[in-house]
């Protein structure tokens, strides 16, 4: 997986951490699998992600490293009861969303591999020139 607990523990204390989760790590394991896939499925028409998600330790890209973080902490901390604050969460994780998108639509990141596109399919449409038949 991407993203793994301690990339978490930088964004939030390991106390509050628990005390979401009740010190369930599987919610965290779900947490970060949900983020790794909605960032997959942002990036996913113009970049590998396959080459972007499977690096590990300080080989992984930063950036990304850190709105993953954002966006599965955003997902644990949704869990709290209402009434309670999360409104730095939720303007992280829109920032990250954002991100993301504007990331898809534009070639300024280089350092990201790009996705490969191995066949191209062209469809021709339209019809024939129209006939005018006069006797």
């Amino acid at each position: 997986m991407f993203l793994q607990k301690a990339d978490l523990l930088v964004k939030i204390l390991d106390d509050e951490l628990d005390e979401i989760t009740r010190a369930d790590d599987t919610l965290i394991t779900q947490a970060m699998s949900a983020a790794e896939s909605e960032m997959r499925t942002y990036l996913f028409d113009t970049f590998d992600v396959d080459a972007i998600f499977s690096k590990t330790g300080t080989n992984r890209h930063a950036l990304i490293l850190d709105l993953g973080s954002d966006i599965a902490i955003y997902l644990i901390v949704a869990r709290l009861q209402s009434g309670q604050d999360v409104s730095d969460r939720q303007a992280r994780y829109n920032r990250a969303v954002a991100w993301l998108k504007s990331a898809s639509k534009t070639e300024h990141y280089n350092d990201l591999p790009r996705r490969q596109v191995t066949q191209q399919t062209h469809i021709v449409y339209g019809s024939l020139p129209k006939r005018s038949n006069r006797f």
